[in-house]
């Protein structure tokens, strides 16, 4: 038998066929805490590297740090939240934020000739593969979002 058997109860107005709602295991949103989960992941990556910034670079470690935490903080919000279009859009701004400040942190013209960037191109590279999965379900999410208000 296929994931409904014939114990499950199906509406007579849709001819035999059942589909669950959107907020279901298998629907489009993501699970309540994965937007939080990966945020997290991320912050495991990066938040070793930025404390490792050297002292004239405090000021763009802490702005990575805090955009990290208000990440974090959005996608908590965004968890308890019944309307959660505006966290959505202020969690993605969030990111676009995050992802400049990565390549302004790795680009040898922002540091000088005399300075090495704090980031390596590696570590620019993984930290970016861990924003660019965050935006993909970012994106998901705000599909699900506008898909449930037409």
């Amino acid at each position: 038998m296929g994931r409904y058997d014939r114990n499950t109860q199906v509406p007579k107005n849709c001819g035999g066929s059942y589909t669950p709602p959107p907020d279901g295991p298998e629907g489009t949103e993501p699970r309540r805490s994965v937007t939080k989960e990966k945020i997290g992941e991320m912050m495991k990556y990066a938040l070793p590297i930025v404390n490792t910034f050297p002292r004239r670079e405090r000021k763009l470690a802490d702005i990575l740090r805090d955009s990290m935490m208000e990440m974090y903080r959005l996608a908590t919000r965004l968890e308890r939240k019944y309307y959660k279009k505006t966290t959505l859009e202020d969690l993605d701004i969030e990111l676009a934020v995050l992802k400049e400040f990565v390549v302004i942190a790795s680009d040898k013209d922002y540091h000088g000739a005399k300075y090495a960037p704090p980031l390596t191109l590696h570590q620019r590279e993984t930290w970016s593969r861990y924003n660019a999965e965050i935006g993909r379900i970012i994106g998901g999410y705000k599909k699900a979002v506008e898909a449930r208000s037409h």
